[in-house]
């Protein structure tokens, strides 16, 4: 069982509704309805009833968190209580998996060519799972789009570039002529998932502000490696927030020209308050 997740419970006990837990928690409210389907998979009885907007807890779910809670704390508190000194020639950098495509080239860059003696460890998560683990010392920096309302007192952050995300079909798709998100009403999607936020969320912003029904998410992959090779091969569509990320299939698969925009999102750097930062804006001026 995820660890976070519980947290996310305890969040939802404490303030009654998902949005409230996602403000709390510093995540947006799709990481908290995801978490809690994956912590009721665990359990055959129902932790959260609904009354009205409430999401109200039931015994089951005030006695795991109960159990949970001081466990969860006890564990995060393992990196604080453990953490050595930073190796100044080791950088931890976690990010998202488009970013990670986006800025792994400019990292290596700008960090490991200057001097053989550095290194690199990049590692990619959600965003809500990065920024946990720049709390504990886990990374050096992070990159990933910021969550809605997320401030912390530890956390220096600043924006790095913005994200243009396009539907993209295979090649002679039957609806590689649709020039607007009605027409596209229907068709099977492939996402990477589960995330806190990016493409998924941006398409069912974009159908949500139009009054249009939820987009049909048919597959889940793991990276965009997977997504974008499934997709040449399917009819499947799916939201691609970068062309770095097209790798080979750049050749297979083309944006659809729609009328309407995908909505926007930014590139942020998180890093921890009190550290010089060893990234500097010339190093990401190439991705902008």
């Amino acid at each position: 069982m995820y660890l976070r997740y519980l947290q996310y419970l305890h969040a939802v006990i404490d303030h009654g509704s998902f949005a409230m837990a996602a403000k709390a928690c510093g995540v947006s409210q799709p990481a908290i309805s995801h978490g809690m389907k994956a912590l009721q998979a665990h359990f055959a009885q129902p932790l959260l009833v609904r009354e009205g907007r409430r999401h109200v807890p039931t015994d089951l779910a005030r006695a795991v968190a109960a159990q949970a809670l001081p466990l969860a704390q006890g564990v995060e508190a393992l990196p604080r209580a453990s953490a050595a000194a930073p190796d100044r020639h080791r950088l931890r950098v976690g990010l998202t998996s488009s970013a990670a495509l986006v800025c792994g080239p400019l990292l290596y860059a700008c960090w490991c060519l200057p001097s053989a003696r550095r290194s690199l460890e990049m590692a990619t998560a959600d965003e809500g799972s990065l920024l946990e683990g720049l709390l504990q010392r886990r990374f050096d920096a992070v990159i990933a789009p910021k969550p809605r309302k997320f401030v912390h007192p530890d956390v220096v952050e600043r924006p790095l570039y913005e994200l243009h995300p396009q539907v993209y079909a295979r090649k002679g798709h039957p609806l590689a002529r649709a020039q607007s998100l009605v027409q596209l009403q229907g068709a099977a999607w492939a996402c990477v998932g589960p995330s806190v936020s990016g493409p998924v969320d941006v398409l069912t912003e974009a159908h949500r502000v139009r009054r249009m029904p939820a987009p049909k998410m048919s597959v889940r992959c793991p990276d965009f490696a997977s997504l974008l090779h499934l997709v040449a091969q399917s009819d499947l569509l799916a939201v691609v927030p970068h062309p770095a990320l097209l790798g080979g299939t750049s050749t297979l698969v083309a944006p659809l020209r729609l009328a309407e925009s995908l909505p926007l999102y930014g590139m942020w750097l998180f890093e921890p308050r009190g550290r010089k930062s060893r990234l500097g804006p010339e190093v990401f001026a190439p991705a902008g």
